[in-house]
């Protein structure tokens, strides 16, 4: 096995065994700081498994919170999306000895995915704000006909997420979700275009944390939609009584 790995991944590759059935892989993957991939091949009859015993999440778990219901369900679609899995905090991967090698390159992207503070932060944030935001409109605004991903014009970068219409209503109301600097600027510019245009609407804008806004990117917010509210949880206060009397006219 020993000498199947070194063909394939060079002289440096080592196995030692660090208990029964257990081998521990040795070999020039890396994380970002430089230390090496924790990966064990452990044999059970005629099936193999790639594991790291927890090293990964524990390292994952000094600068990153992944204790919350909703992070874990996040860390466990990045896990099967990249064919493992993710069982007491440990990532695993079967393999057969036709795939070994394969499964080990497998591995090590899953490491890499998981390892990725950024990836998981953006993703936790990306993935519970737009999905407590559309369960929020799609529940309770199913008098109006909502479309969602709506594109007034044929600029398809021009997205609205969601178009309330009421039926009596002349303006429909265009929604936006905010959670970063990158979307406010992508809000500014749709709604500025579509001012320029002359299409009737009115802008609604739903923050996670307008604090946590830019300076510049909070002015321009406010300078350009016709309501906002600051947090999903004072739109859930207020936000639909105000969807109410625009579209109610």
């Amino acid at each position: 096995m020993e000498t199947l790995l070194q063909k394939n991944f060079g002289s440096l590759v080592s196995l030692e065994e660090v208990a029964p059935n257990v081998r521990r892989i040795y070999a020039p993957f890396f994380h970002e700081d430089g230390d090496m991939i924790s990966m064990y091949l452990e044999q059970t009859g005629d099936s193999w498994v790639i594991r790291d015993f927890g090293n990964t999440l524990m390292r994952v778990s000094y600068t990153f919170d992944i204790e919350s219901k909703n992070k874990l369900d996040i860390l466990n679609g990045i896990v099967k999306s990249n064919y493992g899995r993710l069982e007491n905090g440990e990532l695993l991967i079967s393999a057969t000895m036709e795939n070994l090698v394969q499964s080990i390159f497998q591995f090590t992207q899953l490491v890499a995915k998981v390892s990725n503070i950024d990836i998981l932060r953006r993703e936790t944030v990306k993935s519970l704000f737009f999905e407590n935001l559309a369960d929020c409109i799609l529940s309770n605004a199913k008098k109006y006909a909502v479309e969602s991903n709506f594109t007034p014009t044929r600029d398809r970068q021009l997205i609205v997420d969601y178009r309330l219409t009421g039926d009596h209503s002349a303006r429909p109301l265009f929604v936006f979700g905010i959670n970063e600097n990158t979307k406010a600027s992508k809000t500014v510019i749709s709604c500025l275009n579509f001012q320029k245009q002359h299409i009737p609407f009115r802008s609604l804008i739903i923050h996670e944390d307008f604090e946590s806004l830019s300076t510049f990117y909070r002015n321009q917010i406010t300078n350009t939609a016709d309501k906002q509210f600051t947090s999903l949880e004072d739109f859930k206060a207020e936000g639909f009584g105000y969807i109410d009397r625009e579209l109610a006219s």
